[in-house]
């Protein structure tokens, strides 16, 4: 319940709620009654509540009264979502009934060795004497079923005979099959069902999934000034390719499995293999923990307490929050994607170096209670994290850290420098800003207000009163489209311009930190998605449409990545990455060219048996603005190519020369083929309702004399008149 209510069972009240995180289960049993029976849930305003909090000793952004309602703390408004505090019930309410003696819950622990335990709290005691009860005449036993395969009905048992509240069985798989983030291997589930007997009757079931994996951090050092954190998966190091997750919708209640469904297979499209769900949202629910275990996606779970003091010397309000933590703790820790729990966001003095509240509680408290519950993963004590006394260090732990808010000050024309003058060990935040598409503006603003920017606009797209440089996001994102590519005059302009920025901008990031894997070792950019119907930090918009932004990512995201980066001492360098636990073979051509297609400079190399990362400096004239880098490589028999500019195409002038042909292949699928005359650049193709279709590929840049394909895919009938194409030269002109 969404957070604080009176609950009532036939007129009887039952109890109170203050946790919006909190499962709150009632024994209703001697208030039922023959036929209807009446359960009344009373909510009360949570914005009048908090009006009787003293705060006044502690720091928050924001909000300040917030820090004490245990509620999704960017409900009360960020730089991204809307004060719209609503209440009410969010998850399901059902009545269970059974037997008064249960199997509490269920803890699996299993490893890349094949060892299973399973480890089962009950919620009685058998050694107690029991009301009207002849303990010595009971005999309890606990029937533990593991599937003897991944997703088979076959089943292995055991039997043994109750032994107190805490209880055990172990398993060993000699072909046990390991569960890998998507990229690394497969996603194997095995399935478990304890049964709980009582004098001959099965009384009480719990079942569920579980894989086998292990996780460790490792933190090594690098230099003598710098300190690895880096995750390992199964004894393999893992790079982490990623992206903050926060809750994407305003009203958590109304949100359909169906839009994580879309959200978590874009993720996988987009070769992401990591979600953090960010302290100030919620902690998800169920079913985007299972599709994150059968798709591959690693969660990092942050505790949900973000950009505030942590009023640890109120015990009402810790006492709330480890009934919380040790409730969200038990019901997530047999999923295998979750892999790393984090005590919470930027608390005050996650930047400089503040001695603030909340210091003893992540240290001690949570990292005591969750490491109790859960030996399986690490913790960590907030986000960012570091050995030093400065919160949000670049020399060990991880980091949020990005060029954005300086390239304001210091110029777009700097970014790729400004970006390569550190090589940090794990960026956990990476903002970058950039808008949503023409189509989807049409949806948020009424035509009188659509171009140009307006007080709407800033209204939508919000603004962070806590930044260093005094511009709405509105004025920002202008700022970034017309100092790359020139003065901005309509909609479609800006729409061009800022995207190819914002794209840009990540693929600068992106690109230097996975250049540096062996030091670098996880990147996730801000943010995934969007809460509510704006336009800002997000790669994929409100209605699950993605941004140009998104398919740059899932190129530089690639696990077999051929690219260009500036390193720390302005030099090219043509890099080439292999994130997978095979080698890498293939030839690549690398070069200069002109916007006709010339080749003005060109090398080659042969790339054998690589893992990791290979890099070579190249040496060729990067600053004609008429030219830009190539390089054509094969993977697995499928010739590739890539674009880049050491200039992020500021100053560049494309036009519009190409042909597209359009093919049916079959009722649900349509391939669109781009031949172009002249260098073209983000060819985009859409159709009405874009959000409901997947591309293979979208924005492309396609050479002169060169031709590329996006194959597009719909759950429905779809038809390759639908669609329309577009590019940059046409939106700007």
């Amino acid at each position: 319940i969404d957070v604080y209510a009176d609950v009532f069972f036939n007129g009887e009240k039952l109890g109170s709620t203050d946790n919006m995180f909190l499962q709150f289960r009632f024994d209703v049993k001697k208030f039922l009654r023959k036929g209807r029976n009446e359960l009344r849930v009373e909510m009360k305003s949570t914005l009048n509540i908090m009006d009787t909090f003293d705060t006044s000793k502690y720091f928050s952004i924001f909000n300040q009264q917030r820090i004490f309602v245990r509620k999704a703390q960017c409900h009360f408004g960020w730089d991204w979502a809307p004060k719209i505090c609503a209440y009410g019930i969010w998850q399901d309410v059902y009545l269970e009934y059974g037997a008064a003696r249960r199997i509490d819950n269920v803890f699996v622990v299993a490893d890349e060795k094949g060892n299973a335990t399973f480890f089962v709290q009950l919620n009685y005691n058998i050694n107690d004497a029991e009301s009207g009860e002849d303990v010595g005449a009971t005999k309890d036993v606990l029937h533990y079923y593991v599937s003897d395969k991944p997703f088979s009905d076959n089943f292995l048992k055991q039997s043994v005979p109750v032994g107190g509240v805490k209880n055990f069985s172990g398993f060993h798989f000699d072909d046990a099959q390991l569960w890998w983030p998507v990229g690394y291997g497969e996603q194997p589930l095995y399935s478990y069902k304890i049964e709980l007997e009582r004098n001959g009757e099965i009384i009480h079931t719990q079942e569920g999934k579980f894989a086998f994996r292990s996780v460790r951090l490792i933190e090594e050092p690098k230099d003598q000034n710098l300190l690895g954190y880096a995750l390992e998966i199964n004894g393999k190091e893992i790079f982490v390719r990623g992206s903050n997750w926060i809750p994407i919708e305003c009203f958590t209640g109304v949100v359909t499995d169906e839009k994580y469904d879309r959200l978590t297979d874009l993720a996988v499209e987009g070769n992401l293999n990591m979600l953090r769900v960010w302290g100030g949202g919620i902690y998800e629910k169920d079913v985007f923990y299972k599709l994150c275990d059968e798709k591959g996606i690693l969660v990092w779970q942050d505790i949900m307490l973000a950009c505030s003091d942590i009023p640890e010397d109120e015990p009402d309000f810790v006492d709330n929050m480890l009934k919380e933590v040790e409730y969200q703790v038990k019901r997530l820790r047999n999923h295998p994607s979750l892999v790393y729990w984090c005590g919470g966001n930027e608390k005050t003095g996650s930047y400089g170096k503040l001695i603030t509240q909340g210091d003893f509680f992540v240290n001690v408290i949570l990292q005591g209670l969750i490491t109790h519950l859960d030996k399986t993963r690490p913790y960590a004590r907030q986000s960012p994290c570091g050995w030093t006394d400065v919160g949000n260090e670049v020399t060990s732990g991880e980091s949020h850290h990005n060029s954005f808010e300086r390239s304001l000050v210091d110029g777009m024309e700097e970014y790729r420098a400004l970006v390569a003058e550190k090589v940090l060990p794990f960026i956990s935040e990476a903002a970058l800003m950039g808008p949503n598409t023409v189509e989807t503006n049409k949806k948020i603003y009424p035509a009188d207000k659509l171009w140009p920017m307006n007080e709407l606009w800033d209204d939508r797209l919000m603004e962070n009163p806590y930044g260093s440089v005094p511009l709405t996001f509105a004025k920002r994102q202008m700022k970034y489209a017309s100092d790359n590519y020139g003065e901005v005059t309509t909609l479609e302009d800006f729409t061009a311009k800022a995207m190819q920025s914002h794209a840009e901008a990540m693929r600068a990031e992106a690109e230097f930190a996975r250049s540096n894997e062996g030091v670098t070792a996880g990147f996730l950019n801000w943010m995934y998605s969007d809460i509510w119907p704006s336009g800002s930090w997000s790669v994929i918009d409100y209605w699950c449409e993605p941004k140009q932004v998104f398919y740059q990512l899932k190129r530089s995201y690639a696990p077999h990545l051929v690219t260009f980066v500036q390193n720390g001492k302005g030099e090219t360098e043509l890099v080439v990455i292999n994130d997978t636990l095979c080698p890498f073979n293939t030839y690549v051509r690398y070069g200069v060219k002109n916007f006709a297609g010339e080749v003005l400079s060109e090398g080659t190399v042969g790339i054998s048996e690589l893992m990791g990362v290979y890099k070579l400096k190249v040496d060729f004239d990067r600053n004609d603005k008429g030219v830009y880098f190539f390089a054509e490589y094969a993977e697995n028999g499928e010739e590739k190519s890539i674009v880049y500019s050491a200039k992020l195409w500021r100053g560049a002038r494309f036009i519009s020369d190409y042909e597209v042909k359009t093919e049916q292949l079959d009722d649900c699928s349509v391939k669109v083929t781009i031949k172009a005359n002249a260098f073209a650049k983000s060819v985009f193709i859409s159709a009405k309702d874009n959000y409901q279709y997947t591309y293979s590929d979208n924005y492309i840049d396609v050479e002169a004399g060169q031709e590329k394909s996006v194959l597009i895919t719909s759950k429905t009938p779809i038809s390759k008149d639908a669609f329309t194409v577009t590019d940059f030269a046409k939106m700007t002109e």
